[in-house]
């Protein structure tokens, strides 16, 4: 099937809440999605699979900071149809995953990233944290972060790679089983270094996978 992304909608919710159930651990603390949806300071993006027929650009949330400038390459990135590529099927679910990103000032919090546990390994992830940081940039952030659990060497890796390094170690920081967590974070994410390597990761990304149509704003 196919994979695009776009904003998070109401219809979505019950599937994202089966994602996240599946995520992580039965006593995370569950994300009032539908509350969220007009939460100004947030933004939730969903990958989902096969055509739609209905309207899938959800509208600007206009309280959030825009950047001033025309929309630049990553905005025609995110706007324009530029293919989609195959995933491996699963009935009755065609929300394959999503990411929640909260603004804060000049930064991009980014506070879950999950997938389908069966289509893991699709790039989908990479998708999405991608996805992430183009918004932000389009939303004038500047910088990305996040928490990552100490033992999640596989998102760490995922998150080094696109430029994000530890900046410390919140203790105790998940409820479940009192992990620590590490605080991770970008540069200057509008710095002429962190374009070329974002550049080069998206090319690198869609010559693997292919491209995603991206309706983010």
């Amino acid at each position: 099937m196919d994979v695009s992304l776009r904003r998070l909608q109401a219809e979505d919710i019950d599937q994202v809440i089966e994602i996240e159930r599946e995520a992580f651990s039965p006593l995370w603390i569950s994300t009032p999605f539908k509350r969220e949806l007009n939460n100004r300071y947030a933004s939730y993006l969903v990958a989902y699979r096969g055509s739609e027929d209905r309207e899938t650009a959800a509208p600007p949330n206009d309280d959030l900071p825009k950047n001033r400038s025309l929309l630049g390459r990553f905005a025609q990135l995110t706007q324009a149809v530029l293919g989609r590529r195959s995933v491996p099927s699963e009935p009755d679910s065609n929300v394959a995953g999503y990411v929640s990103v909260w603004y804060q000032g000049e930064e991009a919090h980014i506070t879950e990233i999950a997938v389908r546990e069966p289509l893991r390994g699709n790039g989908i992830g990479e998708l999405l944290l991608i996805s992430a940081i183009e918004q932000a940039l389009e939303l004038d952030a500047r910088v990305v972060t996040l928490e990552v659990r100490v033992s999640n060497s596989v998102a760490q890796n995922l998150y080094e790679k696109f430029g994000l390094t530890q900046k410390g170690v919140r203790k105790g920081y998940y409820t479940d089983n009192r992990e620590d967590a590490l605080i991770m974070s970008t540069g200057p994410v509008h710095s002429r270094d962190y374009s070329q390597r974002l550049d080069c990761l998206v090319r690198g990304h869609s010559q693997r996978w292919g491209m995603a149509e991206r309706r983010l704003v």
